[in-house]
């Protein structure tokens, strides 16, 4: 026999607050459904829950023996969904984020420590690429978060606003004052990061010249140290590099910024771990 929830839900709520009207409120039923549920429930174990009276509702013997049961089905259906979600949380977790280079190394990499920390059990594929279209990599599900400049959000995805990144100008010595046409240094054919800084700022530059591509921003300060042209870095990438080779900030008083998103398919509800990332991701 299988005892029904609804009506052992009704006893439940009358031993805990006394009377039919109060179980009826915190129920949210009416006085009624809570009076039916009971001697339904009475009628389906054939025996008396309760001595009524004026006061309120009384346990009987058999109230209190089917009370103590009540409490350790409860005690046991928490334990079994706390199990549950902790085997789903305790299981490997694999997450995909697609990024730029650079972008990845200064906004994931840094806080990896953290989340795994937090959660030892996820584990992430890095889709690092400077020259792919990585929105279409997440509608189609093959990444779960990716970085988008804030004005290509699609309306339909879910996105956190970031701290927007800085650009500046960058090149070795021959360029350092700039005094001839400099030939521009780009990701790839796509790019047009560097014409676009020259544009931005009304600055001299021959549209439509031969550039030099290089399909690693970690290499291209070295192209740029050897003086085969100019491009556009993120600052605190700048920062970092000239440490190591002998670059310059050619404009000091001339960026332009980009405010960036970390966006994902929109959810239901997200789970605890991935309110975690995206709170972690600054």
């Amino acid at each position: 026999m299988s005892l029904s929830n609804l009506g052992l839900d009704a006893f439940v709520a009358v031993s805990k607050h006394g009377t039919v009207l109060e179980a009826s409120k915190h129920l949210g039923v009416t006085q009624t459904a809570v009076t039916q549920r009971l001697r339904s429930l009475e009628r389906e174990i054939r025996t008396t829950l309760f001595i009524r009276s004026r006061k309120g509702m009384k346990l009987t013997d058999s109230g209190v023996k089917l009370l103590t049961y009540c409490k350790q089905r409860e005690a046991l259906e928490s334990e079994v969904v706390s199990n549950i979600i902790n085997e789903g949380v305790s299981g490997p977790i694999r997450l995909s984020i697609a990024g730029s280079t650079y972008f990845m190394m200064s906004r994931i990499l840094s806080i990896l420590t953290k989340i795994q920390k937090q959660y030892p059990n996820i584990f992430f594929n890095f889709d690092i690429n400077d020259d792919d279209d990585k929105l279409s990599k997440l509608k189609s599900g093959k990444v779960d978060f990716t970085f988008l400049p804030r004005d290509r959000v699609p309306l339909e995805l879910d996105s956190k606003l970031l701290k927007k990144s800085k650009y500046v100008l960058v090149g070795g010595e021959r360029y350092r004052k700039l005094t001839e046409v400099p030939t521009l240094i780009d990701y790839s054919p796509l790019d047009n990061f560097t014409s676009m800084f020259f544009e931005e700022h009304s600055l001299d530059y021959e549209k439509g010249r031969d550039r030099h591509f290089i399909n690693n921003t970690m290499m291209l300060p070295k192209l740029l140290e050897n003086n085969l042209g100019v491009a556009v870095l993120d600052y605190e990438h700048f920062k970092q590099v000239k440490k190591q080779y002998r670059v310059y900030n050619l404009y000091p008083n001339k960026y332009y910024e980009i405010e960036w998103a970390l966006v994902w398919l929109a959810r239901a509800e997200l789970p605890d771990y991935f309110k975690f990332i995206l709170n972690s991701i600054k």
